[in-house]
């Protein structure tokens, strides 16, 4: 007598799931047949207030316990003979598994991981509030992040995440607090609380872009409502209290091959260190500070130069004299041209 394993139905049930979410946000869900599935499951034609965005992605769907470990709340699926398939395919390719203990499931981009991790053999990824898609966020979250918006969730939700201890969860929420609600002056005082007190590797670097909003610089870019001069008065005066530990910590954030220069995170760090009061006796401490690591003492020479031209001189031949080669280039340029602009 044939059997109808579980393993269809839970396949039927996810495929279902998704399909659910999918057209419940008013997209299109194309359903590929199995004996034409390569690799993918299905298309989705993105539609939102009923105008199609005239883009598609390709997804692959798995369903069931397997795919899912609880215990570390992570994801995962075999690549086989995929790679290939996926990396070249002219649509961007995400995976989504459906967990069926939950009643939920999570995505991920599948060509940003193999990009990421090319030597892997499985796709593996967190399975959080950030990457959840169902009917519920594939609206709120997951089509804002196709298209680059910022997702749609009330503030206190934005907040409930910025606070949470998974690193997804913590840049949604930020994200959504400095996009959507940026003269909140609630919202400023979470995201520099967040830099005062989050260890370096909790916190996404692309907050240090987002403080140096404030004092502002050639390469800042605004979405949407930007901050009013009484929001910038507001953090100007939280920034005003940072002490030379966080001067340090704002150090630790430039990319020592990138350096300080346009375009570069070092630009966003320059433009908050420099905006704050007494800067200059802050870094002047910094060099001479023989506990601090060499490099943070060289970024911080290369902002005082830039800030104090040619009295920097004494504090650059210091750092010389300590073995710093890059402290001595700084010195015959600023010598040589009275100054320096690494921006120019």
């Amino acid at each position: 007598m044939p059997r109808y394993l579980q393993s269809a139905i839970t396949a039927k049930e996810g495929l279902n799931f998704i399909r659910s979410a999918v057209e419940s946000g008013g997209s299109l869900f194309i359903k590929i047949e199995q004996e034409n599935d390569l690799g993918i499951d299905a298309l989705v034609e993105l539609i939102e207030g009923e105008h199609p965005l005239n883009k598609q992605i390709a997804i692959q769907i798995k369903s069931g316990a397997s795919y899912y470990k609880n215990e570390v709340n992570e994801c995962s699926f075999p690549i086989g003979n995929h790679r290939a398939y996926w990396e070249k395919h002219p649509l961007p390719v995400f995976g989504l598994v459906f967990v069926p203990a939950v009643k939920d499931a999570y995505w991920v981009n599948i060509k940003n991981f193999l990009q990421e991790y090319p030597a892997e053999t499985a796709i593996r990824f967190s399975a959080t509030e950030a990457n959840k898609f169902n009917e519920a966020t594939f609206s709120k979250l997951f089509l804002p992040s196709i298209k680059g918006d910022a997702p749609v969730l009330e503030i206190d939700e934005a907040f409930r995440l910025a606070r949470s201890k998974e690193p997804a969860e913590i840049y949604l929420g930020l994200l959504v607090l400095f996009r959507r609600y940026p003269n909140e002056e609630e919202v400023w005082s979470e995201l520099v609380k967040t830099f005062i007190e989050r260890p370096e590797n909790e916190i996404p670097s692309v907050l240090i872009y987002w403080l140096a909003h404030i004092p502002g610089h050639d390469d800042i870019w605004y979405f949407g409502e930007t901050p009013s001069a009484k929001t910038r008065s507001y953090v100007r005066t939280l920034l005003s209290k940072f002490e030379i530990e966080h001067v340090i910590k704002l150090l630790s954030f430039i990319d020592p091959e990138e350096q300080i220069g346009r375009g570069t995170l070092g630009q966003s760090v320059e433009a908050i260190i420099s905006s704050l009061p007494h800067v200059t006796d802050k870094l002047q401490k910094i060099i001479e500070s023989k506990d601090v690591e060499m490099q943070f003492r060289e970024s911080a020479a290369l902002i005082l130069a830039m800030n104090e031209s040619k009295d920097a001189i004494p504090h650059l031949l210091a750092l010389e004299a300590e073995g710093s080669w890059y402290a001595g280039e700084i010195y015959r340029y600023v010598k040589e041209y009275e100054g320096i602009n690494p921006y120019a």
